[in-house]
């Protein structure tokens, strides 16, 4: 899926254009306030900028239904930002279950990102790092062809940042990844790295 943007306008910055190619992989960085999330907002369909357009395979946004956004944007996107959107009062298990997965393949992901002896823990009893990880594996589990994701790092330790590095890039669908971090630990995972303060004014 490539994602585009053209003539972009918001309160916070002006970006003429990015394009984000399918199956790439592509780390935007920069100090907090530079607009990065706002960036992600847009490039999901979010966010409607003040001007300008944002292309879905070519097709612009602007003329498509909020429905029909939300309908492409299920089908191809998953998305893992800062507030994690975890349902507290569920365990690990059912909040993987609440967005497709059986449970079977809920659990198999959480194995993957290191969290199979809290497969049955309620989200609130967990740490932030292991809450990432758990929006982590949600994430991966919808098989998408684009991973947008905000700081999904920020809050883990080397060890297990080099782990869910590994799974959001190496995939085995291969995934487009567009992520938005200011932790240098991740650079080396990317094909490209852009920095917030160069392409937006």
């Amino acid at each position: 899926m490539e994602l585009r943007l053209q003539n972009i306008v918001t309160p916070f910055f002006k970006l003429p254009e990015l394009t984000i190619a399918s199956h790439e992989r592509v780390l935007i960085k920069g100090p907090s306030g530079t607009g990065k999330t706002t960036l992600l907002h847009l490039l999901a369909g979010l966010y409607t900028p003040q001007s300008g357009e944002v292309f879905w395979d070519g097709e612009s946004l602007a003329k498509l239904s909020e429905s029909k956004i939300s309908h492409l944007r299920k089908e191809n996107m998953s998305l893992v930002f800062q507030n994690l959107n975890l349902l507290p009062y569920l365990t690990a298990t059912e909040n993987l279950e609440l967005v497709g997965l059986n449970k079977n393949a809920a659990q198999e992901m959480l194995s993957a990102v290191g969290l199979k002896d809290k497969s049955f823990s309620r989200t609130q009893s967990m740490s932030l790092g292991e809450q990432q990880r758990i929006a982590v594996a949600r994430a991966l589990g919808l098989m998408p062809s684009i991973i947008l994701a905000d700081e999904p790092t920020s809050s883990l330790d080397d060890k297990n940042s080099e782990q869910v590095m590994k799974l959001l890039i190496e995939g085995s669908h291969n995934p487009s990844v567009v992520m938005v971090s200011h932790d240098h630990r991740v650079e080396k995972y990317f094909t490209r790295i852009l920095d917030m303060k160069e392409i937006a004014k």
